[in-house]
């Protein structure tokens, strides 16, 4: 599996940027007369209650759910970045308060958290809201204010792996010399530090592009994440499961989605352990 991972993410990828290209159906154009309909021909996995090509929506939702996961994930590493590299750093009475926010902050629900923020912050009136007055569009701020709650509530784990390896790397004898020399903590923490933060920072980014983008689709799932007529894959797990019933089982509403979500959060995770395999030597 792992050996397949690039090629199941490459295929993920190329499949989100050529579909919606290539496809003669937009993911917001409604056909009420095709309104669900089983995949065929002119539409491959079928049509949703409002008569939206599925195949176009689901490129669309990889869009949206990548996005998220990317954007999501960098916000959490720029704040793991700068709490893990200070505390590691300094260390002292700094590093014992940093980490004990962090101790506190990690006996919080990160699910819980991110609902009531998001609540919070969709519950402002829109003439107030600073994401629609700065972005001017809700689909856009809504996108906006996902990853940067998920990034708010996962930069915990990543402060603690960054300040792990900076109290490794503070005793390197290149860092001792750099410092010896009268190099600055900022040109020390550049120069050397930073470089041979890359990998071990990498390897757990990849590993959590997957838990955001699960996280963005159980947001979506209940509601609070992306808005039709913008898809995610979480938003349309939810369109599908409101479609069941016992009288006609609409199957191609959830199996697709989930099957897409599933495939590429394997792929991630398979990526992600051949990136934390690699353990490159650290060097000055």
């Amino acid at each position: 599996m792992k050996r397949l991972a690039p090629v199941f993410l490459l295929t993920i990828l190329a499949a989100t940027v050529l579909v919606p290209a290539l496809s003669p159906h937009r993911p917001d154009k409604q056909d009420p007369g095709a309104a669900l309909q089983p995949p065929s021909r002119s539409h491959w996995l079928g049509t949703d209650l409002l008569g939206r090509d599925l195949l176009s929506r689901l490129a669309s939702g990889a869009q949206v759910s990548l996005a998220v996961g990317c954007a999501g994930t960098l916000v959490a590493l720029a704040i793991g970045l700068v709490v893990g590299m200070t505390a590691g750093w300094k260390g002292g009475w700094i590093d014992a308060l940093l980490m004990r926010v962090v101790d506190t902050l990690y006996g919080l629900p990160f699910v819980f958290v991110a609902i009531l923020v998001t609540v919070a912050v969709r519950s402002i009136p829109a003439d107030r809201n600073p994401l629609l007055i700065i972005l001017g569009n809700e689909s856009r701020a809504q996108l906006v204010l996902l990853f940067l709650v998920l990034g708010a509530v996962q930069w915990l784990t990543p402060a603690r792996i960054i300040r792990a390896e900076v109290m490794a790397l503070r005793s390197a004898t290149y860092v001792e010399a750099s410092r010896a020399l009268g190099g600055s903590a900022l040109t020390t923490l550049r120069r050397h530090i930073l470089p041979n933060l890359a990998g071990p920072v990498l390897a757990f980014a990849a590993l959590m592009v997957p838990t955001m983008m699960l996280e963005e689709s159980f947001l979506s799932f209940i509601g609070l994440g992306a808005r039709d007529p913008q898809a995610s894959w979480g938003a349309l797990l939810a369109e599908g499961a409101e479609g069941l019933n016992p009288v006609q089982f609409r199957w191609w509403l959830v199996l697709f989605p989930a099957a897409a979500l599933s495939t590429t959060l394997v792929a991630l995770q398979g990526f992600a352990e051949g990136l934390r395999r690699v353990k490159p030597g650290r060097s000055a």
